[in-house]
């Protein structure tokens, strides 16, 4: 969600129980245009809120010249200092499912964490992870599986570059009752042709993302209409916190997380 919009659209987020209050908008506001500034960033966005027992930890991510491949993660517990997140390793993305307690709100703590895959004589059975790089993997994991956007909200030019579309105004109610018209804001995973075999407007500077209606199982996506009709919401059944809203015909449209970073692995037995 663009921190320059934050008074715009926290009321939007109200109403799901996310609370942006006067003060932490102030802060995010202040804090963050400091470093989109120090960092040449063309944009930067608040991401969201992952709870901890201590000091809640607080994401923004700030977009260079590509949208989808040229952005950096950021953290901070007390809008003094934002720390660059580091590039999550794969093992960690991995592990970090499977850590039963919640994050502490000290990235420099370690914890020790038992792969149950593994046999009891491995010695790779015991992992040690900071709660940083736990903090980092959790982000990845929620970017690469519920973070989304409307579709023609990121283009693709000519040259293959992809950026915020400026022109972006909205999807009709229609199109917005959809799955099929938000997309993942990450690499294609599925072949390029797939959206055009099945939508007739195929436009490849929109649908070069995948579509969120071919996730698994069906129902991991819940939809509703808000606001007499005129705002639509997206939650994630994988990832409680998870909350995309857009305003039908209007460029109005965010995403935030606020949630503990945990994964509801017990979603398809509940759909």
């Amino acid at each position: 969600m663009d921190v320059h919009k934050l008074w715009e659209y926290k009321e939007y987020f109200c109403i799901n129980g996310v609370m942006l209050t006067t003060e932490l908008v102030y802060e995010l506001e202040n804090s963050l245009t400091l470093l989109q500034v120090e960092n040449h960033f063309k944009t930067i966005q608040y991401w969201g809120k992952i709870y901890a027992t201590e000091n809640d930890y607080h994401i923004a991510v700030g977009f260079g010249k590509d949208a989808l491949n040229d952005k950096k993660y950021f953290y901070t517990t007390d809008f003094k200092l934002w720390s660059l997140l580091p590039k999550p390793k794969k093992k960690y993305k991995y592990l970090s499912l499977m850590i039963p307690l919640p994050f502490c709100g000290d990235p420099s703590r370690k914890m020790q964490i038992l792969d149950e895959s593994l046999e009891e004589s491995d010695p790779e059975r015991y992992q040690s992870m900071k709660e940083e790089n736990r903090l980092a993997a959790t982000i990845s994991n929620i970017c690469d599986e519920a973070e989304i956007c409307a579709r023609g909200q990121i283009i693709k030019h000519p040259d293959l570059s992809v950026i915020i579309n400026p022109h972006f105004y909205g999807l009709e109610l229609a199109e917005a009752k959809r799955l099929k018209s938000y997309m993942h804001i990450r690499p294609a995973q599925h072949r390029w042709n797939t959206n055009l075999l099945t939508r007739p407007d195929y436009n490849y500077s929109m649908d070069f993302l995948d579509s969120i209606d071919m996730d698994i199982p069906k129902g991991c996506w819940n939809v509703s209409l808000e606001h007499s009709g005129n705002v639509v919401y997206l939650k994630n059944l994988y990832w409680p916190g998870v909350i995309f809203f857009h305003k039908i015909g209007t460029p109005d449209a965010g995403f935030l997380y606020a949630g503990n970073g945990y994964k509801n692995f017990d979603m398809p037995f509940l759909i």
